[in-house]
């Protein structure tokens, strides 16, 4: 099980108690910061699975933090512990961050806190994930490929076994990225059928151009708190899009291993012809299956 880092911000009393209360939970592991300069410098470096923070800070609010993390991690969930009460918060800038509340004055509230924190990091991962400006485009082109009536599974299969072999990689996948989840259609070395779009690292892939590869999640901010990515194992990434004939990235061909792992400009390069590959796949499938389909119609 991997810790999970809390970072608590207050003044020098305030904070301690704060740790102190959440270092009772398992699991938590919390981080003392007593100002939003000494916050924003640690979430510059290090990722953290939740933020508890006083309102009134010597150098701004908590809210000034919350700015911070919402950027490269929006869902990050955020603790207000503190006194002031919530008409007194300026929150119409921080709408679409994830934001609870609890008064630090309430009797148990010092009780109550680190029932929250684990409360809000359990439920976080629901509340939203980065998405491509052309979402909606992107899945009705991904909707477009009759994917359930495709006999894709031998090939795709075949081309896993291929990429894992060639790059002698503990895991070759090939995935398609839905509305929710990430779909596994072929998978060598694992028996995964599908990751939500919260926890894959290809939810972050599918965003860039270029080949992305992480040479060891535990040292990238975005996948070091990511539970589920550590229960399978997941050491070192490597993603290449699979990108429609119109622009569309619909899936990803990726390579894992269990250990840190880098891959040369070439490796790169190799791993999206393998992808380019995936994707002609698909697509001479579907149009065979619609050549097909007219020939039988009335």
């Amino acid at each position: 099980m991997v810790d999970q880092t809390v970072l608590c911000i207050g003044a020098d009393d305030d904070v301690e108690d704060m740790a102190a209360a959440l270092d009772e939970e398992a699991d938590l592991a919390p981080i003392a910061r007593t100002s939003v300069a000494e916050a924003t410098a640690f979430l510059d470096t290090e990722s953290v699975a939740a933020v508890v923070t006083e309102y009134e800070l010597s150098d701004g609010t908590g809210l000034d933090v919350v700015d911070a993390i919402r950027d490269h991690a929006p869902q990050t969930p955020c603790v207000l512990y503190t006194d002031v009460s919530p008409s007194d918060i300026d929150t119409a800038s921080f709408e679409d961050a994830i934001v609870e509340y609890l008064n630090r004055d309430l009797p148990d509230a010092a009780d109550r806190l680190g029932f929250v924190v684990d409360d809000v990091i359990a439920h976080s991962a629901q509340v939203g994930f980065l998405v491509p400006d052309d979402e909606d485009s992107r899945l009705a082109a991904l909707d477009s490929y009759d994917v359930d009536d495709l006999p894709i599974e031998e090939s795709f299969d075949r081309l896993t076994d291929l990429i894992s072999s060639h790059f002698d990689t503990a895991v070759a996948f090939i995935g398609l990225i839905d509305e929710q989840e990430e779909d596994i259609l072929a998978c060598t070395g694992g028996d995964w059928d599908s990751i939500t779009r919260e926890e894959t690292i290809c939810t972050h892939s599918m965003l860039q151009e270029d080949v992305m590869v992480v040479e060891d999640i535990s040292e990238d901010k975005r996948f070091a708190q990511n539970q589920q990515l550590h229960d399978l194992g997941i050491v070192s990434y490597a993603g290449a899009n699979m990108t429609t004939p119109e622009g569309q990235t619909i899936g990803q061909v990726c390579l894992i291993d269990h250990e840190r792992r880098s891959y040369s400009p070439e490796q790169r390069a190799q791993l999206q012809q393998f992808a380019e590959t995936a994707m002609e796949i698909l697509e001479l499938r579907q149009s065979l299956l619609e050549a097909s389909d007219a020939e039988v119609a009335p």
